[in-house]
């Protein structure tokens, strides 16, 4: 069945809505850390979201104006969030005076074909061509069904069944449908006037995350210039100009968050970015303050400066981990020979500093300087969020010059004494014309209770499954370490 075009005449004398006249702090904000809130999606391209998906989430204040009449007022609020939580929205005189607001109801039903086709239902409607010829006559008469296609009943009482058309035209638009959401409020005045009234409510569909520019420096010692922004998404349905904002990083208890992406739109870049200047805390959240009003249109994105380039101290890293199989206290041993990760693996690059400020949750994006001087993407990572002061240490990539290869050597248990010993030879190669230090990581995973009886490099140990080793891999050239391990268990596993 084809359904392309519909179309709605509204007849004359529909009643206007109270228009609202805006002051100029009218919006106030404070949006939620996407990562606390599943809204990460918010900032990719994605099919069309429902309430059960949208992600994101924010406080709004929004001040209006009306001019109310003596006696009881319908109020229709328009320009608010689509995905607004009614449970929780809160609406209230700027000033106490001699009107009440007696009740209030949130209309977020979609116009949609099917749910325009419902309410039309008994009332007249025109159906015009067909997938043949889209200028075929037109159909007119009463609607009685949607069911496997319109049903119609004729000016002369035959009924007709349409099940291939491409418009359809009704006469109104039926009373409390909109093609946007709207608040309706039952206001009880003694005197008219003009009066402000401020909502508030939470609502899904807006979310903002950190995004982290870093620039390494050339030479043989590790600098890094580091710069941080926050990107803010606006999927709510509705645009806030003017607005100020606060962004909160932290990750608050939510009861029944709902999770998954939204379709958004990119919005034009401003030819400046406001800054974003951290203000305190907020409970045991961490809060930016945005020094001048923005303009969060729907569908769009806003980049603000969170903090300026910032030189560092850091650490060029190389990571060789063959396996990331963890011991489990809950199973028994593992005594199965060829359990573990054996062969050539890539050794993993990356990036450790520290800085001296909280680092909210977002991407790190690392370029350097080619030798020609032109900027190289290196690697990205992705962070939590970081206290002051917290070593970071990000993966940028594979290495291309670095091969590690991890190849156990013997293995032997004895289920009398209920012991396992294994050996491992870890080789890291390096055809680059630099040296380079490589760490080794290895996890314990077969039990809990081992003991590493020999090895051929000092190792550490940093927790209760893994150890350490540094090996100092020349240029063109490989270094090897070899270690075995003993696991004893007390009961009887079969």
């Amino acid at each position: 069945m084809r359904r392309t075009i519909f179309a709605v005449s509204l007849a004359a004398g529909i009643a206007a809505t109270a228009s609202a006249q805006a002051p100029s702090s009218r919006y106030a904000l404070s949006i939620y850390s996407a990562q606390a809130n599943n809204g990460d999606g918010l900032f990719e391209t994605a099919t069309e979201a429902s309430a059960d998906n949208v992600g994101g989430y924010a406080v709004v204040r929004d001040r209006r104006q009306f001019n109310f009449n003596p006696g009881n007022n319908a109020i229709e609020v328009r320009e608010v969030a689509r995905w607004l939580d009614p449970s929780a929205l809160s609406a209230r005189f700027v000033e106490p005076g001699d009107a009440t607001i007696v009740s209030q109801r949130f209309d977020d039903q979609t116009l949609s074909f099917d749910a325009l086709v419902q309410r039309q239902i008994g009332h007249p409607v025109e159906i015009a061509g067909n997938g043949a010829n889209p200028v075929a006559a037109a159909i007119s008469g009463t609607l009685l069904s949607n069911n496997g296609g319109l049903t119609v009943q004729l000016a002369d009482g035959r009924v007709t069944t349409v099940t291939d058309y491409s418009r359809v035209t009704f006469p109104d638009l039926p009373k409390g449908m909109s093609a946007t959401p709207a608040l309706h409020l039952d206001v009880n005045a003694k005197q008219g006037g003009p009066r402000g009234i401020e909502l508030v409510y939470p609502t899904q569909g807006l979310a903002w995350r950190a995004e982290y520019s870093g620039w390494i420096g050339a030479g043989s010692d590790c600098k890094l210039t580091l710069s941080g922004w926050a990107l803010i998404a606006n999927r709510s349905g509705a645009s806030y100009r003017g607005a100020q904002v606060k962004l909160i990083a932290g990750s608050p208890n939510r009861v029944a968050q709902q999770s998954g992406p939204r379709p958004v739109m990119m919005a034009k870049a401003g030819a400046a970015a406001p800054v974003a200047a951290e203000s305190g805390t907020v409970g045991d959240y961490h809060e930016y303050t945005i020094d001048t009003p923005l303009d969060l249109v729907d569908n769009g994105l806003q980049r603000v400066a969170l903090f300026p380039d910032t030189p560092l101290a850091c650490q060029r890293q190389y990571l060789f981990e063959a396996t990331h199989f963890r011991a489990n206290p809950g199973m028994a041993p593992i005594t199965e020979r060829s359990y573990g990760a054996s062969g050539t693996q890539p050794v993993r690059s990356t990036l450790a500093f520290r800085i001296d400020r909280a680092m909210p949750a977002g991407r790190v994006r690392m370029l350097q300087a080619a030798n020609d001087g032109a900027p190289e993407f290196v690697g990205e990572d992705q962070i939590g969020h970081t206290p002051k002061n917290e070593p970071l240490a990000l993966q940028l990539g594979d290495a291309f010059d670095l091969r590690g290869e991890r190849r156990q050597t013997d293995f032997a248990i004895d289920k009398n004494q209920r012991s396992l010993n294994e050996t491992f030879a870890l080789r890291v190669s390096n055809a680059g014309d630099a040296s380079r230090i490589v760490l080794v990581r290895e996890h314990l995973y077969r039990w809990t209770q081992w003991n590493i009886t020999q090895s051929s490099a000092k190792y550490e140990k940093k927790n209760s499954d893994t150890v350490e080793f540094k090996l100092d891999v020349p240029a063109n050239g490989e270094a090897t370490v070899t270690y075995t391990v003993q696991y004893q268990w007390t009961e009887s596993f079969k």
